[in-house]
């Protein structure tokens, strides 16, 4: 019996010097987790933003293809609404500005507006007006016929108001406005 070799069992803790080698490792590793972790919550949510994003751009489009098939079933009503707003918009493109301005520097005292009604599909304008004689009438539209903005401007009528008082002059004139 006297091969048997010695055995030693020692089934208790024993300390080793490889335990901050294990930590450190471990510490790596639940570092690494997290960091992974972090990464795939970011993917995520780029994603989540881009599905987001694609989804609103396909209701845009198919909203702009409705759209535009709602606009080849135009109504005639809504057409003639169309054309009406056209007509306004060309109204108000008109030079007002320079218009008014240059009729109320008129140094005219004698003569009196009472109405000025524009043409715009003809850039023309029409001037009705009295004044107390005839040589303001003519005074006045040759001061008209001196105006930059102004061009062919001729009177059309005149007509002696014997019926008022002092019988003034009513008369009309038109002339084409320049756009500059």
């Amino acid at each position: 019996m006297s091969s048997l070799r010695y055995l030693d069992l020692n089934f208790g803790i024993r300390r080793s010097n490889s335990q901050p080698l294990g930590a450190a490792i471990l510490t790596v590793g639940v570092a690494a987790g997290a960091y992974a972790l972090l990464q795939l919550s970011s993917a995520y949510d780029a994603r989540r933003i881009e599905q987001i994003e694609n989804d609103a751009l396909a209701k845009r489009r198919n909203f702009s293809q409705s759209d535009a098939g709602d606009r080849a079933r135009i109504s005639p009503a809504q057409l003639q609404s169309y054309r009406n707003a056209a007509v306004v918009a060309n109204q108000l493109r008109m030079p007002w500005d320079d218009l008014l301005g240059m009729l109320e520097s008129a140094p005219m005292g004698n003569v009196a507006l009472l109405s000025i009604e524009p043409i715009p599909a003809r850039h023309q304008l029409r001037l009705i007006a009295e004044a107390r004689d005839i040589s303001t009438m003519l005074d006045y539209l040759s001061y008209l016929q001196q105006q930059p903005i102004l061009h062919q401007v001729i009177l059309s009528s005149h007509q002696i108001q014997r019926q008022s008082p002092d019988s003034p002059v009513r008369f009309q004139i038109q002339a084409h406005w320049s756009e500059n």
